[in-house]
């Protein structure tokens, strides 16, 4: 029923019988339609109908977006509601160009105008929709609508072109993406799940390079684009050999009796090698005796408590699948030089301009080296001095024509693989003391005026010297002395 609330006034003279309505304010969506007045009284009811049109200019109720998304290809359809009597025309535009009508469709039930975009893209349907409604009453134009077309993440692969790459350490390695799509995608990089850094993004080319590989560059790299129209990633797994690379090989050892003695190598390879050791081409395991060990590239054996069956040539074999090599060396087992002696110190005496020698006896497996040594300085290279051994382990330094400057400490030191030993000799250098051979006579006579020569003779080591005296003074040359 019509009331004052809706805006309507009802009018009824009983005596005409008269029904009137009055509506001061129409409203095109509030009173536009059929109109029926209803009579009723206990013996029934009576009804007449009436249309009511109501003119008015359009009128936009809902606004176009004033922006719209839509994935390229996938249809869109742009909405405006409009009020107006008679129905108003739409004319939609296109940057300003006029679409035609074939798209354009009215839903009277809601008063939508609708334009339908189909199969839109970036070139042909990304832009501003507007549309202007007209009747004889008026004309409204919408807001603009700028309408965005996205498109999917597009992966193409520049390089590698397989998806699984080997490389040997020191190669060059390169991994290069053209990614495209709308809005811009965002861009991962993941290697072995963790994230790593382009090395260059220009435009829309994505590069990680390496421009030597490494062991550690081996994995398994993702590269991830999304946007919000969808997402692509795709795999490329490197990986990494490297051949045997020896940097300190293996060699003989000397080893004192009853210690451990240990076998090094230093490889370096990828994937990690295989190290086998022999004994005499018989292969070694881990136990008490045999200690065998890997510490990043280096690779040791130890012999614990080695004797002298342990002497013999030890091998190792390294193979890690893509290279192999061996190696050998000699394990000697020797016991430290000794001096045969209760003392490996003493002092001896030598007489001036005399012939002497020194001797010290020495063992030790191997034969110790035995070097001599004067006041810790090498021996003086003069035909004087001269070394001598015998088979036993004695070394003698035997000295011609002792000199005082010859006194001091001679040192032999005995050497071997395992170590060494000193002996020393304090020597002394001894002189005879002067005696006369022939003496001044008891009494002796002058004449004035004349020369006069006193001779006497004495003997000595080292040559005595001779002052001569007069009473209690010392002589010294002049003219007439």
């Amino acid at each position: 029923p019509l009331t004052p609330k809706e805006g309507a006034q009802v009018e009824l003279n009983a005596a005409t019988g008269e029904a009137k309505l009055s509506i001061p304010k129409v409203d095109l969506q509030q009173h536009a339609g059929t109109v029926t007045c209803r009579l009723e009284n206990p013996h029934g009811t009576q009804e007449e109908t009436a249309r009511l049109d109501i003119l008015a200019a359009p009128l936009i109720t809902t606004q176009l977006p004033k922006q719209e998304e839509t994935v390229s290809g996938k249809d869109v359809t742009l909405r405006v509601v409009v009020r107006g009597s008679p129905r108003p025309e739409a004319q939609w535009f296109f940057n300003d160009t006029p679409i035609a009508p074939e798209n354009v469709t009215f839903d009277e039930e809601k008063s939508e105008y609708q334009l339908l975009v189909k199969q839109p893209t970036v070139t042909t349907s990304e832009g501003t929709y507007r549309v202007i409604l007209k009747n004889n009453l008026g004309e409204t134009e919408s807001t603009p609508c700028v309408l965005t077309v996205l498109e999917p993440v597009k992966l193409t692969k520049i390089a590698p072109t397989p998806e699984v790459v080997d490389l040997k350490v020191g190669e060059p390695f390169e991994i290069s993406f053209d990614i495209g799509g709308k809005e811009a995608p965002k861009v991962q990089l993941l290697k072995d799940g963790k994230e790593v850094k382009f090395t260059s993004v220009e435009g829309t080319r994505h590069v990680y390079s390496v421009p030597e590989v490494k062991p550690e560059h081996q994995g398994v790299y993702k590269l991830i684009a999304k946007n919000k129209t969808s997402a692509e990633e795709t795999n490329v797994t490197l990986n990494v050999t490297a051949p045997l690379s020896v940097s300190q090989p293996l060699s003989d050892i000397n080893v004192l009796l009853g210690q451990p003695g240990t076998f090094n190598l230093t490889c370096d390879a990828f994937p990690t090698p295989k190290v086998t050791w022999f004994f005499n081409d018989t292969e070694l395991k881990n136990s008490p005796k045999h200690k065998i060990e890997t510490k990043q590239n280096v690779f040791s054996l130890t012999v614990n408590k080695c004797d002298h069956p342990d002497v013999g040539i030890y091998r190792v074999l390294i193979d890690n699948g893509i290279d192999h090599t061996e190696q050998t060396a000699k394990l000697h087992v020797g016991v430290k030089p000794k001096v045969e002696a209760a003392k490996p110190a003493n002092d001896q005496t030598c007489i001036i301009g005399q012939d002497t020698q020194i001797s010290w006896k020495f063992s030790g497996v191997e034969k110790p080296q035995v070097t001599w040594l004067s006041n810790g300085q090498p021996l003086p290279t003069n035909e004087r001095f001269q070394v001598t051994e015998t088979e036993d382990g004695t070394s003698t330094l035997s000295i011609r024509h002792a000199e005082l400057t010859d006194k001091g400490v001679y040192t032999a030191k005995a050497t071997n693989a395992v170590g060494e030993v000193e002996a020393k000799t304090t020597l002394n250098i001894a002189g005879v003391k002067p005696l006369l051979t022939t003496d001044l006579d008891a009494t002796l006579q002058a004449t004035k005026g004349e020369s006069m020569t006193i001779k006497l003779s004495a003997t000595g080591t080292p040559k005595p010297d001779i002052v001569w005296t007069r009473g209690n003074d010392d002589l010294v040359p002049s003219d007439h002395i």
